[in-house]
């Protein structure tokens, strides 16, 4: 009889303790479980809420505030005289037209240029598709209202970010409402006029901005001819912020080449030309 009690026992344990290793069992597989994942495009917005000393870059950035200090003729001679690591080369002989390198990495609107800069604005990349190649002259710069250079290979910025990533922000008539007209005029026929206009409502605003630039150039047959224009439009709530922008330009921008060195008595002298883009 006490082994049969003993028996009864131990099979009764066993019963009780089968529900516990399942759910045991159960609870370990819970574990294993992994969180969901969301995958966001290259999408580099400022925002993000990252105190800038605790991003471990160099990352510079400029506002408004440091645009209209200066009377730059556009964002890359800004950079070339502002920004650390950066310098500019006209490859095309053309001031709209440079190489702009950053720590060796380029971003350059000749074709066949290795590239190694991703640049967006507002977000979208403006990069043309075809070589990766930048057309400096497309962007208005009394329409940006800020400026982020990102150092290092950075996998958010996408493909061919191999020395860094430039975002641009423009402005918006929230942020910036009223009108400013400025002209500006200098040696070699250089005459300059920007405009811009902003005005908002309860949950609309419009934005426009625009350049109309002429020079002659430095030497003979160099002359540029560059007009900008930069539209948005957009529409926001507590919840959401919906935009819509517009970049247009039309431009004629010369250079020449090389000298031969029988013609450095006279360095207005063109050797090569037209060149025209």
């Amino acid at each position: 009889m006490p082994l049969i009690l003993a028996y009864l026992f131990l099979w009764g344990a066993l019963l009780d303790a089968a529900p516990a290793g399942a759910q045991s069992q159960a609870n370990r597989a819970a574990e294993f479980e992994l969180p969901k994942i969301e995958v966001i495009a290259t999408t580099p917005l400022p925002g993000i809420g990252t105190p800038l000393k605790q991003v471990p870059a160099n990352v510079q950035v400029s506002t408004d505030k440091d645009f209209r200090r200066q009377h730059n003729r556009d964002i890359t001679d800004f950079l070339d005289q502002n920004a650390g690591s950066i310098s500019i080369n006209p490859g095309q002989n053309n001031p709209f037209q440079p190489d702009l390198s950053f720590r060796g990495f380029l971003a350059s609107p000749l074709l066949g240029t290795p590239q190694g800069l991703s640049v967006f604005l507002d977000g979208v990349r403006i990069n043309e598709p075809f070589g990766d190649v930048v057309n400096w002259d497309l962007i208005p710069r009394n329409a940006l209202a800020s400026m982020q250079l990102n150092p290092g290979s950075n996998p958010v910025f996408g493909l061919n970010t191999l020395g860094g990533a430039l975002a641009l922000y423009t402005k918006s008539g929230f942020a910036y409402p009223g009108a400013a007209v400025n002209f500006d005029a200098g040696a070699w026929g250089r005459r300059s006029l920007d405009f811009e206009a902003g005005s908002h409502g309860e949950n609309a605003d419009v934005f426009v901005a625009g350049t109309s630039f002429e020079e002659r150039g430095w030497r003979d047959y160099s002359p540029s001819r560059v007009n900008q224009l930069f539209a948005k439009t957009g529409w926001q709530d507590e919840n959401s912020d919906l935009d819509l922008s517009l970049i247009a330009a039309r431009t004629a921008l010369q250079g020449t080449q090389a000298l031969p060195r029988s013609l450095l008595g006279n360095p207005r002298q063109a050797y090569t030309w037209p060149d025209m883009t």
